[in-house]
């Protein structure tokens, strides 16, 4: 019975980060809104220990952020924090390239699946369905990464909390427009890695984040 009990609370802890995700999403939370476990918990008609386990793991994967005496928000970004996680992302992304080409002579990639995530995007793209261009990009990035074949170099990805392109999305309103060249760049690291050149990938992938500079305009 216990090991039912533990179970069941571990798939409604996975339950409640999809749901504050998909609210995110949708922009029915916003930066800085504050998460309250009791209501989300009542608002759900769970226990507050599967949601107090999902916003754990939403902490941990920097979707969330809490602090003494303020309670848990939605997280933002500063300029800093976005250009950061670009430089850490980027060497693990390369890394994940040259491993899975060099060591396991791209056994694990997926070239077919790869352009699939980029014909995908663009069809999102041209139907202004930016939430599943988003998890078609995330796919990509996700396939290259366990290409690597590396238990803990895709633990460190993960780690990292892959979701800057829903703080973009929902955070930024002017970036859709930055969308379409989103494709443009996908399709470029496509043919590097389809081409099997390592260090064009790692100079494109770098390339392809969206600039911090129109993300973060200087005020005047």
């Amino acid at each position: 019975m216990e090991t039912k009990n533990l179970l069941k609370r571990r798939v409604l802890r996975d339950d409640v980060a999809e749901y504050l995700m998909e609210s995110i999403l949708k922009g029915d939370l916003n930066p800085g809104d504050k998460i309250i476990e009791s209501k989300l918990a009542r608002e759900l008609s769970i226990s507050q220990g599967a949601v107090r386990e999902a916003i754990r793991d939403l902490i941990a994967q920097g979707v969330l952020e809490t602090e003494p005496y303020k309670g848990t928000r939605i997280r933002t970004l500063t300029k800093e924090q976005l250009n950061d996680y670009y430089d850490v992302r980027t060497e693990i992304e390369a890394l994940a390239v040259r491993w899975s080409i060099i060591k396991h002579e791209s056994k694990y990639l997926d070239l077919a699946f790869l352009k699939s995530c980029v014909d995908n995007m663009k069809i999102c793209v041209d139907n202004n369905d930016s939430k599943n261009m988003r998890k078609h990009d995330m796919a990509f990035h996700l396939a290259i990464v366990q290409a690597a074949h590396s238990e803990s170099l895709e633990k460190a990805w993960n780690s990292l909390g892959n979701y800057y392109w829903t703080y973009i999305a929902v955070y930024y309103d002017h970036a859709a427009s930055l969308l379409q060249a989103q494709v443009v760049k996908h399709q470029t690291m496509y043919e590097a890695i389809a081409a099997a050149d390592i260090n064009a990938y790692a100079n494109c992938v770098r390339g392809h984040y969206f600039d911090t500079d129109q993300l973060f305009p200087e005020k005047k």
